[in-house]
């Protein structure tokens, strides 16, 4: 049976807008409607279009409060006010009275809420005569109806408490009917365009999300998938207390793996309830699966630099490498000299990737302020607060006992850690995930060889700049008339073509703005080269030599504080100067 011509929108005659904002319509023209009051017994009738409402039924919606003798007077003035405004403009009675109460009678073209139903009904009598093309566009016919928060705008706690959550759950099963018909006809672009709004409103409807994260993973939109699942993971950890369950996590697991569709000429399995109920009956609620330690979802990345110039092969390399949006990400040991930018790549590229690693990113800088390397077992106890939510039970617990905790609270997740200015294997080596789907990056000036050939990490060697680059690079940096050309690759070259002592010339640029690039170039040329052996000390040496303009020329840090106190201090020199 085809729909009716009734079940569709007629400009002309009556019309009532339930699912958004209130909404009732004559020939066309908005109706006025004065009085929250009279607004919530006529939505009140309209909700239940057909049926008789009971007085002390509309009373509670009105007034939050019992029946009495007057406010049941007040309710039949509001009725009959409403009625003849009807009377007046549609030319029937729309308004009865009788058996207690008062009943609002609608044709199914006159409703959206109707509309939608009748929809929905014929959506099943196709289903049943085995048309999947109709009853897939029937039911997202039908949710275009629906268009914000069901009557957001009438003022009544007891209706929004009692008559709108129902009304919620059909139209949101009617969703994720809809969304199954569209992906079993493949139709998966246009599921995930007609289901995002209803799961933006909606981010606790694990059923809904699992579907949304399929059609997108399936239009080619993993990313957003993976996206929508940390969201989801947050506001659940936020409002409930829990985490995504069984089947949610399942679904973002298949995603990472690219196994979600085995088999491509067979329709693709679409994750299901394993008791999926009728679309007149309430969902089965199942508790989340269990987790054996508490988790948070760090997000620990320090910022990036702006500008990152002559890298884009070493980004490329890292994707492969490290291949984020695999099932089975890799480990990368970052190795430069003092000065590369190694750990300016790493973090470019970790901002890059976040959206693959939902669960968190985690940022440990493995070397203290005075240049010292910080022990395993500091930096695992901090790793384990960081995955825990803060949890300070971790005192006592030795660098084996500190690794287990942390790989325990890595399974199953998908987390990404930065391990910043490794010293040895030693610090690294606990700190490594021991679940496949959880990346590092590490970052050192040393080969650290040990992790090479024993774990498996691989390794991508950072440089100096091409020279080019390293103009590129201070030019972008610099007012255009700030420097000459020539004093521009003079300075690149007694740099080293390294980005961090670049970045250094164009500090010293900038906290000399009475001097040139050639006075740079003449002072970065004093320097005693016995003292400063490396382009970084040698540019350390003169950014921290003050008023006393490098010592002479011998290229010495002053052992008192230099005004203006720079922010490479002693520490930072110590730092900086090995190569």
């Amino acid at each position: 049976m085809s729909l009716s011509a009734s079940a569709r929108r007629d400009p002309r005659g009556l019309y009532v807008g339930l699912l958004g904002q209130f909404v009732v319509e004559v020939d066309g023209a908005p109706l006025r409607l004065r009085g929250d009051k009279r607004r919530t017994v006529l939505a009140t009738l309209l909700l239940r279009a057909g049926h008789t409402v009971p007085a002390d039924h509309l009373i509670a919606r009105v007034w939050g409060a019992p029946a009495g003798q007057v406010n049941r007077s007040a309710l039949q003035v509001h009725v009959a006010r409403v009625r003849a405004i009807f009377d007046d403009h549609c030319g029937r009675p729309l308004i009865h009275g009788g058996d207690g109460g008062y009943r609002a009678d609608l044709e199914e073209g006159e409703s959206d809420l109707l509309c939608f139903r009748a929809l929905v009904a014929a959506a099943g009598e196709a289903d049943s005569r085995g048309d999947p093309v109709r009853h897939a566009d029937l039911l997202l016919r039908a949710l275009r109806l629906w268009r914000s928060p069901v009557l957001a705008d009438i003022a009544s706690p007891v209706l929004h408490e009692r008559d709108v959550p129902p009304l919620h759950e059909e139209l949101l099963r009617v969703a994720e009917a809809g969304c199954r018909a569209a992906l079993a006809r493949g139709d998966h672009a246009r599921a995930a365009e007609h289901i995002g709004p209803i799961v933006a409103d909606h981010p606790e409807r694990e059923s809904l999300i699992r579907l949304q994260m399929v059609a997108l993973h399936r239009s080619g939109r993993p990313s957003e998938a993976l996206r929508l699942y940390a969201r989801t993971r947050d506001v659940l950890a936020e409002r409930l207390g829990t985490d995504p369950g069984r089947d949610l996590q399942e679904t973002f697991h298949a995603i990472l793996r690219g196994d979600l569709d085995v088999d491509p000429d067979r329709p693709a399995r679409v994750p299901r309830q394993r008791a999926e109920p009728a679309l007149t009956t309430a969902p089965a609620l199942r508790p989340a699966a269990p987790t054996p330690l508490p988790s948070a979802t760090p997000a620990e990345l320090p910022a990036a630099p702006a500008v990152l110039v002559g890298r884009g092969a070493h980004l490329a390399e890292l994707d492969r490498l490290a291949d984020p949006a695999g099932p089975a990400p890799g480990n990368v040991l970052v190795r430069g000299p003092a000065g590369a930018g190694s750990s300016a790549l790493a973090l470019v590229w970790a901002h890059a990737v976040a959206p693959h690693f939902p669960d968190g990113q985690v940022y440990v800088n493995l070397r203290r302020d005075d240049g010292t390397p910080r022990d395993p077992t500091e930096v695992l106890r901090r790793l384990v607060r960081s995955l825990s939510g803060g949890r300070n039970d971790t005192e006592d617990l030795s660098v084996d006992e500190s690794a287990a905790r942390a790989r325990s609270l890595l399974a199953r997740r998908r987390v990404l850690m930065v391990l910043d200015n490794a010293a040895s294997t030693r610090q690294v080596r606990p700190l490594l995930p021991g679940c496949p789907e959880c990346a590092a990056v590490v970052t050192s000036r040393y080969w650290l060889t040990d992790l090479l050939v024993r774990d498996g990490v691989r390794a991508l060697p950072v440089g100096a700049l091409p020279a080019a680059d390293a103009v590129v690079l201070l030019r972008s940096l610099l007012r255009e008339d700030r420097c000459t050309e020539a004093a521009l690759r003079r300075v690149a070259h007694l740099a080293g073509y390294l980005p961090l002592p670049l970045r250094m010339a164009v500090a010293w640029l900038d906290t000399h703005p009475s001097l040139s690039g050639s006075d740079l170039v003449r002072r970065l040329e004093g320097v005693d080269p016995a003292r400063c052996g490396t382009p970084t000390a040698r540019m350390a040496a003169v950014l921290h030599a003050g008023p006393e303009e490098v010592r002479h020329g011998r290229g010495e840090v002053p052992t008192g504080r230099v005004p203006p106190d720079p922010s490479l201090g002693d520490g930072s020199f110590v730092r900086l100067s090995p190569g």
